[in-house]
């Protein structure tokens, strides 16, 4: 599970002990709530989330549902700022946004240097929403208690238009 960085006609899937794990192209939006709406139309469960990273861009987006309807999502990047912003903020994130976790140390900001866009690291967001959210982390200062992601095997599949490789005779 800790390499979700999947081609466009694969997906990525894994069912452990009531949850289901989907990892696929379309979830990488940078809008969350814009996300196809047979994805959250499931009869899997009633609540639904998605969690987006992409280190190159610094960009991070998560979004959470219950019951169909949209709770919380957030999305940004440091070059394109805050993209979706809807919802009240979950416990984890309001640290960040109150400036406990700065980009920057303080100590090593130039005077008169370039802002960062945010008062945090979108990716260190990010994988603070992994461990609250899901129970491990990708980078950083990893907690010993979290479960490692690489031993959570996901089966891979691929997509096709064609017909497919098999055929009943």
């Amino acid at each position: 599970m800790s390499f979700t960085n999947l081609e466009e006609d694969e997906i990525y899937a894994g069912y452990y002990n009531g949850v289901l794990v989907i990892a696929a192209t379309e979830f990488g939006i940078d809008y969350p709530t814009k996300i196809p709406e047979r994805f959250i139309t499931t009869k899997f469960g009633s609540t639904i989330q998605l969690h987006a990273m992409h280190s190159a861009s610094g960009w991070f987006a998560f979004a959470v549902w219950e019951n169909k309807q949209i709770k919380r999502a957030l999305s940004l990047s440091p070059d394109s700022g805050i993209l979706e912003d809807v919802g009240e903020q979950y416990d984890f994130e309001k640290p960040y946004w109150e400036g406990k976790h700065p980009a920057i140390d303080p100590e090593d900001q130039d005077e008169g240097g370039e802002e960062y866009s945010f008062s945090f690291h979108p990716l260190e967001l990010g994988e603070k929403a992994l461990n609250c959210m899901y129970g491990y982390q990708l980078e950083g200062c990893i907690d010993d208690r979290l479960f490692e992601a690489e031993e959570v095997p996901l089966l891979r599949f691929r997509r096709t238009q064609n017909s497919p490789w098999w055929k009943f005779w």
